[in-house]
C-alpha cells in the first residue's frame, strides 16, 4: 500500500480526506480551548483550521489548568461552550504528574506541538516533552511571548527550560525570531515565523449607534478603546494622558474593557487628576466572546500603547477581525498587525487624532497561518524519517 501523505490544498481536502493507515503519524497540539482562558481563541482557530486538512490530528487540553491563586485574572474558566470533538481530549491536570506522563507516552503521536504562554505550565510541559522524546517524538513549541510578562529569575529559568527541551519553534514575526534567537541562543534555522491569525467570533452586524447605546456611550463623541487585561507594560497610564490632550477641541471618550491585573487605584487617581471622570467608561472583568463586537464596533480606534511587547497581539487581531482602525508602537510583532505605527508618545497621540478626525484605510494582514503550519508539519516529519 502506498504511503499516505499530508495534503495542503484546502479545496482538495474538502472532497478527498486522508484515510488513516498504520504508517500515517499523528500530530498532537497541546494548549487551551474554551471554556479555559489563556489562549483559547488562538488554539480554537488553529485546531479547527488544521483539523480540516489533517485526519491524523488531535488536541490535548486541560481538565484542570492551574489553581486560581496562580492566575491574577481571577477564575481561569469562562462560561463559553466547550469545543468538542472525537479528537479533542481534556486529560491534563496541573496537580497530576500521571496525566503528564500518560500524554508523553501516547504511542500514536510522532509530533508534539505545544502552545507555550504561561510559566505555571512549565513542569507539566517539560515532563511531557521528556517522556515524548524518550519515545522518539519531535517537539515543536509555539512561543507566544519570547520572555514572560512577569519577569524574574524563576520565570526566566522556567522559560529557558521549556525552550531547551524543544526541537523546533514557531514565533509570530521576524522581530520575534531575532529576539528569540538572540535571547535564547537558538539557531535561527530552528525558528519558524508564522503570523498570528485574524481571530474573532461570527459577526452579528451590529451598528455603531446600537453598540454605543448598549455600552452607554454617545455616538456623537469619538471613542478610543483600550481592550484586554490591564498590566503595567501596556501603557494605559500614557493613554489616559493622551485622551486628556485629545479633548482639547474634541469630544473624546476612553473605553476601558478588561480585567485589571494590578492596583487599579493608580489609574483611578490619574483619571481624577485629569478630570476625566465623565470621559472614561470602564467595563472591568472578562469580556465574553458574544459581547466582543459591541466594544470594537463602538470604537473609532483601538489603542495598543504597549511599552514593551515581544509577541503579536490578540487584541490587534480582534481589531482586524471587526475592521476597527488600530494604533500601536513598533514593539514585537505589533507593527505587522496595527494600521498606524508610532515611535513616540507624541506621535501616538497624533495618530489617534488622525484615526478620529479622518478616514484611515483599513489594511488586513494575509492570514495563511494554517497552511504554513501544515507545511511545517510536513517538513519536520519528513526530516524525522530521513
Amino acid at each position: 500500500m502506498p504511503r499516505t501523505v499530508f495534503v495542503t490544498d484546502r479545496d482538495l481536502m474538502k472532497s478527498t480526506r486522508l484515510q488513516r493507515t498504520d504508517e500515517t503519524p499523528t500530530v498532537q497540539m497541546i494548549g487551551t480551548l474554551p471554556p479555559w482562558k489563556g489562549i483559547p481563541a488562538y488554539c480554537k482557530e488553529m485546531f479547527e483550521g488544521i483539523n480540516q486538512q489533517l485526519d491524523h490530528f488531535k488536541f490535548t487540553g486541560w481538565k484542570h489548568l492551574y489553581p486560581a491563586s496562580l492566575y491574577p485574572g481571577g477564575d481561569p474558566k469562562t462560561n463559553e461552550e466547550p469545543v468538542e470533538g472525537d479528537n479533542v481530549e481534556r486529560s491534563l491536570s496541573w496537580y497530576n504528574p500521571i496525566s503528564w506522563i500518560s500524554v508523553g507516552l501516547d504511542s500514536d503521536v510522532e509530533l508534539v506541538h505545544a502552545q507555550w504562554w504561561s510559566y505555571p505550565l512549565a513542569i507539566p510541559y517539560i515532563s511531557i516533552f521528556t517522556v515524548g522524546k524518550l519515545r522518539g517524538k519531535t517537539v515543536l513549541v509555539t512561543v507566544h511571548n519570547v520572555e514572560p510578562h512577569e519577569q524574574n529569575v524563576l520565570t526566566r529559568f522556567l522559560n529557558d527550560l521549556v525552550y531547551w527541551f524543544a526541537d523546533e519553534y514557531v514565533v509570530h514575526s521576524e522581530e520575534n525570531k531575532s529576539q528569540f534567537s538572540q535571547k535564547a541562543g537558538i539557531d535561527p534555522e530552528r525558528i519558524h515565523v508564522i503570523s498570528h491569525p485574524t481571530i474573532g467570533p461570527d459577526k452579528q452586524g451590529i451598528s455603531n449607534t446600537d453598540a454605543c447605546r448598549e455600552l452607554a456611550l454617545s455616538p456623537d463623541r469619538s471613542t478610543v478603546l483600550f481592550f484586554g487585561n490591564i498590566r503595567d507594560y501596556k501603557g494605559l497610564d500614557s493613554l489616559v494622558r493622551m485622551v486628556d490632550s485629545l479633548n482639547d477641541g474634541r469630544d473624546v471618550d476612553l473605553l476601558i474593557a478588561g480585567k485589571c491585573w494590578e492596583d487599579w487605584e493608580k489609574y483611578e487617581k490619574l483619571i481624577e487628576q485629569h478630570d476625566l471622570g465623565d470621559n472614561v467608561h470602564r467595563y472591568p472583568g472578562f469580556i465574553p466572546e458574544d459581547e466582543l463586537e459591541l466594544f470594537f464596533t463602538a470604537a473609532d480606534v483601538v489603542a495598543l500603547p504597549y511599552e514593551y511587547f515581544d509577541a503579536q497581539s490578540g487584541v490587534a487581531g480582534l481589531a482586524n477581525h471587526f475592521r476597527t482602525v488600530s494604533v500601536g508602537y513598533d514593539e514585537g510583532g505589533l507593527a505587522h498587525q496595527v494600521d498606524l505605527v508610532a515611535s513616540t508618545e507624541s506621535e501616538f497621540e497624533q495618530l489617534l487624532t488622525k484615526a478620529i478626525d479622518s478616514d484611515v484605510e483599513k489594511t488586513l494582514p494575509t492570514d495563511d497561518s494554517v497552511d504554513k503550519h501544515i507545511k511545517l508539519y510536513n517538513r519536520i516529519l519528513g526530516n524525522a524519517r530521513d
